[in-house]
């Protein structure tokens, strides 16, 4: 193909397909991107391009794509398709507007794939036996997020991926900018994506990581120099009005925070200053700059999987109280409850305050609980305020009453969070009583 023929458009990705939602659930989801590249490295004596655009997006299984030659070139073209840098699929002769159709590559393992596409060409037209320029679409579709969006930069490209949604609500979301520094070598691909639940990824039991909203974010090809600015934002509304410390929309005071995923455990997002990115009410809104101070470092951005935590980290309940067990205790004696909390960051919370906390109790078929009997062997001398014993230590003391007997009981420890939706969060344990 000749250049002088042919204007490829720019290699910033644009999202042109739209997702069908289903409510509770993500249905499969389907992205088309504009690749192409505008000289490849051997123009005059090959006719296989380099270097090869490449789109990365998770998925929870559900892998297909399908490539379409641009209706601009002028001569045909082979596509050859790639996951995660291993050709899996080479067409046939492709003229201008032809495409592969769908290929299935799936089920692939959950989290995030890479899809390339790699253009030959074929002797005829503008092409006199080397290829140097070339452009098309990419399709892509994923299963296990609700909104995802990518962008492919050559370098001293500008492009930007979003997959923030409109109206309210609105589920978490991401957007991000990024500059290839024009003295940079190849191709790096943006991407961004917003899971409806709990991303397929295995996710340690962390005390830390309470009320979640899950968000991914991607840099392929980044170098230590580089910048990507993000914002994050949580689900919209993350809780009602605060009407008595507005507008501040957690209590105790503001705990949501962005952590993130590194493969083994959940640690705090820390901007390029070394500090926890700070929640903007006014925006919904946290903003960081990723470089290579950052953590994670911008050139760790493989795949990260973000969390919005709007929660404490609780250690407990203490003995006497078993979280693990069915604890059968005598009705109408006061239960000292026992816990500790921690901020993300493992530090010890030491200003809960007594407003913020509400003990509740319902009611439970004893029948439903399936947990090994713990018989509480400590009880108090009677109902007590929140007491805080320093640390990061808490001691309420729950007094039952004696109509509790026969009876079995969920206890609902409400420390002023909230989950996402603006229900409250509880800390639970089950209890049988006796007389």
């Amino acid at each position: 193909m000749n250049p002088c023929r042919l204007r490829s458009p720019a290699l910033a990705a644009l999202a042109l397909a739209t997702a069908v939602l289903a409510t509770g659930a993500a249905a499969d989801l389907t992205r088309s991107f504009a690749v192409g590249v505008n000289g490849c490295d051997d123009a005059f004596t090959s006719q296989l391009c380099t270097p090869v655009p490449t789109v990365a997006l998770p998925t929870a299984g559900v892998l297909q794509v399908e490539f379409d030659a641009s209706t601009t070139h002028c001569s045909d073209m082979v596509a050859h398709l790639l996951v995660d840098g291993v050709e899996q699929f080479a067409s046939g002769v492709l003229a201008p507007g032809q495409g592969t159709g769908v290929h299935d590559f799936g089920p692939v393992a959950a989290g995030v794939h890479q899809v390339g596409v790699q253009a030959e060409g074929v002797l005829g037209g503008c092409n006199p036996g080397s290829l140097a320029i070339w452009s098309g679409t990419l399709s892509v579709t994923v299963s296990g997020v609700t909104e995802a969006d990518a962008a492919v930069a050559a370098p001293g490209d500008s492009v930007s991926v979003s997959t923030v949604v409109g109206g309210s609500p609105a589920p978490a979301a991401v957007e991000a900018s990024y500059t290839r520094p024009l003295d940079a070598l190849g191709l790096a691909t943006l991407s961004a994506a917003t899971y409806p639940t709990d991303p397929a990824i295995p996710i340690p039991t962390d005390p830390s990581i309470g009320s979640v909203a899950f968000v991914d974010l991607l840099l392929l090809g980044a170098e230590a120099g580089d910048e990507l600015q993000a914002r994050f934002a949580p689900p919209t509304p993350i809780l009602p009005p605060n009407p008595i410390l507005p507008p501040n929309p957690v209590l105790p005071p503001n705990p949501i925070r962005l952590a993130y995923y590194d493969g083994a455990t959940w640690s705090a997002v820390l901007d390029s200053d070394g500090d926890p990115p700070a929640y903007v009410s006014a925006t919904n809104s946290f903003s960081v700059a990723f470089t290579a101070t950052s953590t994670p470092q911008v050139t760790a951005l493989g795949g990260t999987v973000f969390a919005f935590v709007a929660s404490y980290g609780l250690v407990g309940f203490e003995p006497p109280v078993d979280n693990d067990a069915l604890n059968v205790a005598k009705a109408g004696r006061a239960i000292p409850l026992k816990w500790r909390l921690y901020d993300l960051g493992g530090n010890p919370v030491t200003d809960l305050a007594l407003t913020a906390v509400h003990l509740t109790s319902v009611s439970v078929a004893c029948a439903a609980l399936t947990e090994p009997p713990n018989a509480v062997e400590e009880y108090a001398t009677g109902a007590s305020g929140l007491q805080n014993l320093g640390d990061g230590a808490y001691q309420l003391n729950w007094a039952t009453s004696k109509t509790f007997a026969g009876t079995c009981r969920r206890l609902r420890l409400d420390l002023g969070e909230q989950n996402p939706d603006g229900t409250p969060f509880y800390r639970t344990a089950d209890f049988s009583f006796i007389k």
